[in-house]
């Protein structure tokens, strides 16, 4: 297929390839000036978790087996259409796309079956009212001209709480009464859906503090009883972009940039998930533990990244720091405690054998693995 991909190489429409699993396998240099995304960075990526594509009506369009691919496969012709996507920056760009269907092979492998061309539409989306919000450690908001909302009405553990839920939502209403229920569930009616439109006043002010009047604000939108963010599926979000860096580091071809790619999600991750808001209602132990994990797993496999290009100070440290956050992190101490003996340092690999079967025994009730006893013993008999 390498025959027909390299006629759009120098073609000054964005052109990207996606095979069957709508993976993209072909992205040109227009397609990279246009989205921001090399063909490093988009190559292996879902068409549709990158782009995230909507029509101009607001209707999500980027979805796993899209229109595009059942007309395809259906047989149907194809106009050329407008849709808005995500660039790298995240801010929302208005283009036309045009589909060319390509010849398939049975036999081949992540073969592409369709090219899209497109370009940037004269008319772009007007929204300039993106904010980038912090969920992984305490609850940040900072608004498009880089100030970071904060003040007492910020501080009111309520007004965050409507935040990260209206946020966590993304494109879903919320009636109020839903929202009173959550917030002051045990409270009378009355009283929580008073208590919810002083609130929804508090963050108001505290998004857009020269706000005159409420109606007017644009982010916090009420409708026929129902609250949303406006603009949400246009904010920044670092927990989608935390898992995004990870699905990058993971296919990565490229061992420095899966590096890079990890280095970047850990970066975001400042610490537990909503940790200001774990006494509320929008505080989720599911999110909390998922986030949690993933974040020990990815010290885990960018340590031994290090490992492999032998830069195992690095390593080490990385593994060192899961442990302080999960002490009965078994398969962890074992990449610590091999280090060690690669360095001839055999009394730091006893000392972490036994935390290791302290710490399990203490907060599981657990012995280590057979392996594990098996590497502990043979190095105090050797020590």
């Amino acid at each position: 297929m390498q025959r027909y991909l390299h006629l759009f190489a120098n073609t000054g429409d964005s052109a990207l390839a996606v095979d069957e699993n709508q993976r993209i396998v072909y992205w040109n240099t227009a397609a990279e000036e246009v989205l921001g995304y090399t063909a490093e960075e988009a190559i292996g990526q879902y068409c549709w978790e990158l782009l995230n594509g909507r029509t101009e009506e607001g209707r999500q369009f980027c979805t796993p087996n899209c229109a595009i691919l059942q007309w395809i496969y259906d047989g149907k012709p194809i106009q050329h259409f407008n849709l808005i996507v995500k660039n790298r920056q995240r801010q929302e760009v208005a283009i036309n796309i045009s589909t060319i269907p390509l010849p398939t092979d049975a036999t081949a492998q992540n073969r592409p079956v369709l090219v899209q061309l497109s370009r940037l539409l004269q008319n772009q989306p007007a929204w300039d009212g993106m904010l980038h919000v912090h969920l992984l450690g305490s609850l940040v908001v900072w608004r498009p001209d880089g100030s970071r909302v904060e003040g007492p009405l910020w501080r009111r553990l309520k007004v965050r709480a409507l935040m990260a839920y209206l946020v966590l939502q993304r494109a879903h209403l919320t009636s109020r009464e839903q929202l009173a229920e959550l917030l002051w569930p045990d409270l009378p009616y009355e009283s929580a859906l008073r208590n919810l439109n002083t609130t929804v006043y508090n963050l108001r002010r505290s998004l857009e503090p020269d706000l005159e009047s409420g109606a007017d604000s644009r982010y916090i939108v009420y409708e026929g009883g129902y609250y949303r963010l406006a603009g949400n599926a246009s904010h920044w979000l670092d927990t989608v972009n935390f898992e995004k860096l990870v699905r990058r580091a993971r296919f990565a071809q490229d061992p420095q940039q899966a590096i890079r790619y990890y280095q970047e999600a850990l970066n975001l991750y400042r610490g537990d998930y909503l940790a200001d808001l774990y006494q509320t209602n929008v505080w989720s132990h599911g999110e909390h533990e998922r986030f949690r994990q993933l974040h020990l797993t990815i010290m885990d496999e960018l340590g031994s990244l290090y490992e492999a290009r032998q830069e195992d100070g690095k390593a080490k440290e990385l593994y060192l720091h899961a442990l302080a956050i999960d002490p009965c992190r078994e398969k962890t101490c074992q990449k610590v405690m091999r280090l060690a003996l690669r360095h001839g340092d055999r009394a730091t690999a006893v000392s972490q054998c036994r935390r290791l079967t302290q710490a399990m025994q203490d907060d599981l009730n657990l012995m280590p693995s057979p392996e594990t006893r098996q590497l502990c013993q043979e190095l105090e008999c050797s020590s």
